[in-house]
């Protein structure tokens, strides 16, 4: 493939399509962890640091043209994971602004791909990712899929798409040899200079709920856990209590016509 835009341009673009996306879902899971519901919230954390994290990680991979391909698989199938198992499991009306998001993210990385792969190499894509989708309908956990993952299965179908994979692998890699590697590498280690501190906030939020969660699991569950047993020590005090101010009572009901008739 001859590239269409320079392989420094295209990571440019990949990281400034990067650092928007991770925006706008950060603004959106934001909304979602103010959710009434703890899972909800939790979720939400989640979804952010994966979708950041993975975002990242695939903007500042060696070769651009191969970032580009695992970018636009990795929005769609998160998009479509999102549509048809988040939203209508988890998150319904409250998920619409993530699903905004990605519908934006899709959009603006289709006028990417329009600058740097031929109308051939789009169909290709597109196909593959409809065909994964097909293949593996039931799996809603899609943030670590990569292009080069769908070959990974076994049968005619994956083998045909292993050689496409293959293929249109091959094609865009062509292009990346003769790109700037010193000002690639040096654009990369900049991008992640800005965007580590914010994954690394957003990895301890999400350790410190899930510690915490854990912890109250722990405390609040089970018959032998701390806050059972004292619930149990509590009840039986309180049942003791109980007889004894009735033996009590029952004392003074029986002493005070005696002491009346003294």
């Amino acid at each position: 493939m001859d590239a269409i835009i320079p392989a420094v341009e295209l990571q440019q673009e990949l990281e400034r399509f990067t650092t928007r996306f991770t925006d706008r879902i950060t603004q959106a899971t934001a909304r979602l962890d103010r959710a009434d519901r703890t899972a909800v919230g939790d979720e939400a954390l989640r979804k952010n640091l994966l979708y950041a994290s993975s975002a990242i990680e695939i903007a500042t991979g060696p070769d651009p043209e191969v970032n580009l391909l695992d970018m636009i698989v990795f929005i769609r199938l998160c998009r479509a994971a999102l549509e048809k198992h988040w939203l209508p499991n988890l998150h319904g009306a409250q998920g619409a602004d993530l699903a905004e998001a990605f519908a934006k993210a899709e959009r603006e990385l289709s006028e990417v791909a329009g600058r740097a792969l031929s109308p051939e190499q789009r169909g290709q894509v597109a196909a593959l990712v409809d065909s994964w989708l097909a293949d593996n309908p039931e799996q809603f956990r899609v943030e670590g899929v990569r292009l080069a993952d769908f070959s990974a299965a076994a049968g005619s179908a994956a083998a045909e798409r292993t050689s496409q994979v293959k293929g249109l692998l091959s094609s865009v890699k062509l292009a990346a040899h003769t790109a700037n590697q010193a000002m690639l590498l040096s654009e990369r280690a900049l991008f992640l200079a800005h965007r580590l501190p914010f994954l690394w906030r957003l990895q301890a939020r999400l350790a410190a709920r899930e510690i915490l969660g854990d912890a109250l699991d722990r405390l609040l569950q089970g018959p032998d856990a701390p806050l059972e047993k004292l619930g149990r020590r509590v009840a039986q005090l309180a049942r003791w209590g109980a007889l004894s101010l009735g033996l009590a009572g029952a004392a003074a009901l029986v002493s005070r016509p005696l002491l009346a008739r003294r």
